[in-house]
């Protein structure tokens, strides 16, 4: 191995990286249980062919998901990782404001969708020195 792959390794920090291996977990999570049972990640589920087709899609997304972001940690370039984060900021996103309206904007659903920020407050961190990285690249 030589030192300048030493250095391209070292370069992402390792909360980034950590943060793609908890998300990688939890897409995981959830893909298997949508061929397991879909009620341990997605509560209540009547089973019926348009659920597992919505289902069976979704565990598709995660499982496209889960490849891309190890490929991103395997090669530790700072502008996969960025795609990379920016993929999954808009899946938490969209999964957020979904989460709000299938509760019509209660103040349950408003609870729910804030607990999401668990991920977007660090993905955005995470975006700034990902950005301060790839201009030290270019």
């Amino acid at each position: 191995m030589n030192p300048s792959s030493n250095y391209k390794r070292n370069k992402i920090p390792m909360w980034i990286n950590l943060i793609n291996v908890i998300v990688v977990c939890i897409l995981l999570f959830q893909m298997i249980s949508a061929f397991v049972n879909p009620s341990w990640a997605y509560g209540t589920f009547e089973n019926i062919d348009a659920n597992r087709q919505a289902i069976f899609t979704l565990a598709g997304r995660n499982f496209v998901m889960i490849i891309a972001t190890l490929f991103a940690l395997k090669s530790q370039n700072v502008k996969f990782i960025f795609l990379i984060f920016i993929m999954n900021f808009t899946r938490e996103f969209y999964d957020m404001v979904l989460v709000g309206y299938l509760d019509h904007f209660s103040i349950r659903g408003i609870g729910m969708m804030a607990t999401f920020l668990v991920f977007l407050i660090p993905y955005i961190i995470a975006f700034k020195k990902l950005r301060q990285l790839a201009a030290k690249e270019d």
